[in-house]
Protein backbone atom coordinates (compact mmCIF):
# COMPACT_ATOMS: atom_id res chain seq x y z
CA UNK A 1 0.00 0.00 0.00
CA UNK A 2 1.41 3.16 -0.89
CA UNK A 3 0.47 6.83 0.63
CA UNK A 4 0.01 10.49 -0.25
CA UNK A 5 0.55 12.89 2.34
CA UNK A 6 -0.19 16.72 2.07
CA UNK A 7 0.70 18.96 4.21
CA UNK A 8 0.15 22.80 4.08
CA UNK A 9 1.24 25.54 6.44
CA UNK A 10 -0.53 29.35 6.59
CA UNK A 11 2.17 31.88 5.42
CA UNK A 12 0.16 34.67 7.27
CA UNK A 13 0.48 32.64 10.72
CA UNK A 14 4.27 32.11 10.19
CA UNK A 15 5.49 35.17 8.21
CA UNK A 16 7.60 33.20 6.01
CA UNK A 17 7.77 34.65 2.33
CA UNK A 18 6.86 32.65 -0.32
CA UNK A 19 10.07 33.43 -2.34
CA UNK A 20 12.44 32.28 0.98
CA UNK A 21 10.67 28.97 0.68
CA UNK A 22 11.26 29.08 -3.17
CA UNK A 23 14.60 29.28 -2.97
CA UNK A 24 14.67 27.03 -0.05
CA UNK A 25 13.11 24.16 -1.89
CA UNK A 26 15.46 24.80 -5.11
CA UNK A 27 18.97 24.21 -2.96
CA UNK A 28 18.86 23.00 0.55
CA UNK A 29 15.23 21.76 0.72
CA UNK A 30 15.53 19.32 -2.12
CA UNK A 31 19.04 18.48 -0.90
CA UNK A 32 17.55 17.44 2.53
CA UNK A 33 15.10 15.19 0.86
CA UNK A 34 17.28 13.09 -1.22
CA UNK A 35 17.40 9.89 -0.35
CA UNK A 36 14.57 9.82 1.96
CA UNK A 37 13.84 6.23 2.79
CA UNK A 38 10.25 5.17 1.94
CA UNK A 39 9.43 8.33 -0.02
CA UNK A 40 9.41 7.95 -3.60
CA UNK A 41 8.67 11.27 -4.97
CA UNK A 42 8.39 14.74 -3.20
CA UNK A 43 6.82 18.44 -4.57
CA UNK A 44 6.19 21.66 -2.99
CA UNK A 45 3.46 23.74 -3.90
CA UNK A 46 2.19 27.21 -3.29
CA UNK A 47 -1.02 29.64 -3.25
CA UNK A 48 0.49 33.55 -3.43
CA UNK A 49 -2.85 34.24 -3.46
CA UNK A 50 -3.96 32.47 -0.41
CA UNK A 51 -0.77 32.47 1.29
CA UNK A 52 -0.31 28.79 1.34
CA UNK A 53 2.67 26.47 1.37
CA UNK A 54 2.39 23.38 0.89
CA UNK A 55 4.08 19.89 0.29
CA UNK A 56 2.96 16.27 -1.43
CA UNK A 57 4.54 13.17 -0.32
CA UNK A 58 3.99 9.83 -2.49
CA UNK A 59 5.57 7.02 -0.20
CA UNK A 60 6.06 3.86 -0.21
CA UNK A 61 6.63 3.09 3.21
CA UNK A 62 3.95 4.78 6.20
CA UNK A 63 6.81 5.20 8.55
CA UNK A 64 8.90 7.14 6.29
CA UNK A 65 7.24 10.62 7.87
CA UNK A 66 6.31 10.51 11.22
CA UNK A 67 2.94 13.18 11.93
CA UNK A 68 5.04 13.89 14.98
CA UNK A 69 8.58 14.48 13.24
CA UNK A 70 6.90 16.62 9.77
CA UNK A 71 8.36 18.51 8.66
CA UNK A 72 12.11 17.42 9.71
CA UNK A 73 14.12 15.35 6.91
CA UNK A 74 16.97 12.87 6.10
CA UNK A 75 19.05 15.16 8.55
CA UNK A 76 15.85 15.18 10.86
CA UNK A 77 16.20 19.31 10.12
CA UNK A 78 13.14 21.43 9.78
CA UNK A 79 12.83 24.25 6.41
CA UNK A 80 12.78 27.88 6.92
CA UNK A 81 9.40 27.90 8.55
CA UNK A 82 10.66 25.53 11.63
CA UNK A 83 7.06 24.11 13.14
CA UNK A 84 4.80 21.53 12.00
CA UNK A 85 2.51 22.49 9.64
CA UNK A 86 -1.20 23.35 10.14
CA UNK A 87 -2.76 20.85 7.92
CA UNK A 88 -1.56 17.01 7.33
CA UNK A 89 -3.58 15.03 5.31
CA UNK A 90 -3.03 11.54 4.96
CA UNK A 91 -4.78 9.60 1.75
CA UNK A 92 -4.11 5.64 0.21
CA UNK A 93 -3.13 6.20 -3.30
CA UNK A 94 -5.16 4.09 -5.18
CA UNK A 95 -4.01 4.49 -8.89
CA UNK A 96 -1.53 6.42 -10.75
CA UNK A 97 -1.27 6.49 -14.54
CA UNK A 98 1.01 8.32 -16.41
CA UNK A 99 -0.41 10.78 -19.12
CA UNK A 100 1.82 12.14 -21.80
CA UNK A 101 4.76 14.44 -20.14
CA UNK A 102 8.04 13.43 -19.82
CA UNK A 103 8.84 13.24 -15.72
CA UNK A 104 11.95 14.38 -16.38
CA UNK A 105 11.12 17.53 -18.29
CA UNK A 106 8.55 18.20 -15.65
CA UNK A 107 10.80 18.00 -12.75
CA UNK A 108 13.74 19.72 -14.57
CA UNK A 109 11.63 22.63 -15.15
CA UNK A 110 10.44 22.67 -11.45
CA UNK A 111 13.71 23.50 -10.80
CA UNK A 112 14.57 26.10 -12.31
CA UNK A 113 15.21 29.48 -10.85
CA UNK A 114 13.88 31.09 -13.95
CA UNK A 115 10.65 29.73 -13.71
CA UNK A 116 10.07 30.31 -10.09
CA UNK A 117 8.23 33.79 -10.84
CA UNK A 118 4.61 34.02 -9.07
CA UNK A 119 2.19 32.50 -11.22
CA UNK A 120 -1.20 30.90 -11.08
CA UNK A 121 -3.21 28.40 -12.85
CA UNK A 122 -4.96 30.66 -15.24
CA UNK A 123 -0.73 31.96 -16.50
CA UNK A 124 -0.90 28.27 -18.14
Amino acid sequence: MQFVVMAEWDLERHGVPVETLRAWARGPGAMAYEGLPGMALKSWYSDPHANVWGAVYLLTDPHALDDDRLPRTVGDRTGPIGVRPDRVRWHVLERTVRGDADLDDLLAAASDPADQRERTPEDA
